[in-house]
């Protein structure tokens, strides 16, 4: 299962694709849409998502399959920003 931009961008409603799916889930891949970039680069809510992967009880990989949005240490900084705030999800 893709939990990415290309996911949302054909079929959208990743949660509920999450949810139909959930038997045959092994791994997810990250990517924001558009741009396959770090969450928060686009459309997705990827705190609601942890959330709901976590209220599942998702054990598997998350695979960090996406670029960044911008360029050099700036856009690594961004990254790490982007991950700690969609992963402080319990305090939401």
């Amino acid at each position: 299962m893709v939990c990415s931009g290309s996911r949302q961008r054909n079929e959208g409603d990743i949660i509920q694709h999450i949810d139909w799916s959930w038997d045959q889930i092994g791994y997810l891949q990250i990517g924001d849409n558009p741009g396959r970039n770090e969450p928060t680069s686009g459309e997705m809510n990827y705190k609601n998502i942890f959330r709901h992967l976590y209220y599942k009880g998702y054990k598997g990989i998350l695979g960090m399959e996406h670029g960044t949005a911008n360029p050099g240490k700036e856009g690594e900084q961004q990254l790490i920003k982007a991950y700690r705030w969609s992963d402080d999800f319990i305090k939401a």
